[in-house]
């Protein structure tokens, strides 16, 4: 069984943390909310979560809170790498169950996970009647625009 309390190592709590994946991650947006996601070198992902004072009171946005925990404390193994997230939430969440807000954030997770391994199958070197891409010989490409969203690639405006 995996691993699925959520730990202090596994929450992002300084504002400098929340402000590098504000500048430096790719944004994924849905109708609940939206996420900022950022490579980490730590051994796990880490979880930020965003209320405005918007979704009502403080009930309110405890429960958000909640829910986006949760949420994250059972899916984390899904994700492509250690990341760090800011999710910021949408007024939408008040009515969302945790079934809506587990599927939206499931869809930016494949989202998050496409991006991150944007595959391109180059030409096979193999045969002619060796069908192109397949294992024998194919090789990935990954477009440097994903690898600079998630992180992996420095801007070239910090190489300056």
């Amino acid at each position: 069984m995996p691993d699925e309390r959520f730990r202090k190592s596994e929450r992002l709590r300084r504002r400098r943390d929340f402000l590098k994946v504000y500048a430096e991650g790719a944004r994924y947006s849905s109708r609940l909310f939206t996420i900022f996601a950022r490579a980490n070198d730590q051994p796990v992902s880490r979880l930020g979560i965003t209320v405005s004072r918007k979704i009502g009171k403080a009930v309110r946005r405890n429960r958000a809170k909640r829910l986006i925990r949760e949420v994250f404390r059972k899916n984390k193994a899904r994700l492509p790498r250690p990341l760090d997230l800011v999710v910021n939430v949408k007024e939408a969440i008040r009515d969302a169950d945790y079934r809506a807000v587990e599927a939206e954030f499931l869809r930016l997770i494949e989202r998050m996970s496409r991006d991150l391994c944007d595959r391109k199958p180059a030409p096979s070197r193999g045969s002619a009647d060796e069908p192109s891409g397949t294992a024998q010989g194919a090789t990935l490409a990954i477009e440097p625009t994903a690898l600079r969203r998630m992180g992996l690639l420095p801007s070239l405006t910090a190489a300056l």
